[in-house]
């Protein structure tokens, strides 16, 4: 999951529907913060929210018409994809616009981790208070150094199966601390030119590691969902972009995906569809092949679309108000719904909690207010100031 990289306005090119005609001016240009990205990180921790705590209440489909509800959105676990590609477009960004500072390493580093880190454990240990006082007595978790040096999608890995939720859901941000680790690196050494290239590269050997587990690991197809370098796809799907939005030379590429945006956006919306008829498991033959490769091509347009050609339409929609602050507060709300959010859920509607009927959607709407309001908290009087004494280092 990817947090929110920023607490004053983003330095982002100008899209295209803007009126700056060259990508080089538009990557000179100090904009405000992009409120479009903001409503897609929204989305994408709403999408987590009913996956993990809607999706398992709703009965099955011979029980109620809600289970077809929960067939219809068996794939909102792909928010976790969005939040990958999100991750390598602003974060590519930032170390693309800035390759040549001195600063570059050690000021990224600071910055990243005054944002990442002290939520980071201060939410981990209350998850393992929580497991150190009886709950839940079924579960074995891992020693508490695999979460704290963020290598849980490695442990996950070869235990081949989840752990305790609040604690699993942290594999996504294992992958995102490992792309980190490197990524100041590349950026520094890799010539702008040849960045497409590498982009690319990391695309095509993701894939290509992700087949070679399904044909010489039977059994080992849970790895292929949660290690960095086979999920680095949508990381480098969304440094491709990054680069595509700074670059005069794909301006013609950009040009096209504004005439065709419409066509692209069904086209990757039926294959969402044909995906989600599909219902394929984590790690599964569907996602190893395709899914997992289309799923971080149709997020890379998508935030395409919305940066570049900003579609007046969609754009009302990422950028209604409730959105855009709940993908601000995302980073807080995907560490802490499965903690926060359950306890409310279970406190109102018992446990294990059942969606028997519409009217039970309120107790699950009291979880999600109840985390959105802890983060709202967090953001005002822990994680922004952390941001802003973070942002006094500059590159």
């Amino acid at each position: 999951m990817a947090p929110n990289h920023s607490l004053n306005p983003t330095t982002l090119p100008l899209p295209l529907a803007a009126g700056v005609h060259s990508p080089v001016d538009r990557a000179r240009a100090v904009t405000e913060r992009c409120r479009e990205l903001d409503g897609l990180r929204g989305l994408a921790i709403a999408l987590v929210l009913w996956h993990h705590l809607v999706a398992p209440a709703l009965p099955s489909a011979h029980e109620s018409w809600l289970g077809w509800i929960r067939i219809a959105s068996n794939l909102a676990w792909c928010g976790v994809d969005l939040f990958l590609v999100l991750s390598g477009f602003l974060i590519g960004g930032i170390l693309i616009d800035r390759r040549d500072s001195p600063r570059l390493v050690g000021t990224f580093y600071l910055r990243r981790a005054a944002r990442i880190l002290p939520l980071y454990y201060l939410t981990l240990a209350v998850i393992l208070l929580l497991h150190h006082s009886g709950e839940p007595d079924s579960f074995q978790l891992f020693p508490g150094w695999v979460y704290g040096t963020f290598l849980t999608n490695f442990a996950l890995a070869a235990k081949q199966a989840w752990d305790w939720l609040p604690l699993s859901v942290l594999w996504s941000l294992a992958i995102e601390e490992q792309f980190y680790l490197v990524a100041p690196w590349v950026a520094r050494m890799l010539p702008p030119a040849r960045l497409p290239w590498f982009a690319g590269g990391m695309a095509l050997v993701a894939l290509l590691l992700r087949l070679g587990i399904i044909a010489w690991f039977p059994g080992g197809h849970f790895a292929a969902h949660v290690l960095m370098p086979t999920r680095m796809d949508g990381l480098a799907l969304g440094l491709l972009a990054a680069w595509a939005v700074r670059r005069e030379e794909a301006r013609p590429a950009l040009k096209r995906l504004a005439a065709a945006w419409r066509q692209i956006l069904t086209i990757g919306l039926l294959g969402l569809a044909a995906l989600t008829l599909l219902r394929p498991e984590s790690g599964g033959v569907t996602l190893c092949i395709w899914g997992y490769s289309f799923l971080s091509v149709f997020f890379a347009g998508l935030v395409l679309i919305v940066y570049s050609v900003q579609p007046p339409i969609l754009c009302r929609v990422l950028t209604w108000g409730p959105l855009t602050h709940l993908g601000r507060c995302s980073y807080f709300i995907y560490l802490w719904h499965a903690i926060l959010g359950v306890a409310v859920i279970r406190w109102l509607g018992g446990s294990p909690f059942r969606l028997e009927s519409v009217p039970g959607f309120a107790v699950v709407a009291a979880g999600v207010a109840a985390t959105w309001l802890a983060a709202a908290i967090s953001w005002r009087f822990l994680e922004g100031p952390l941001v802003a004494w973070g942002h006094r280092r500059t590159y």
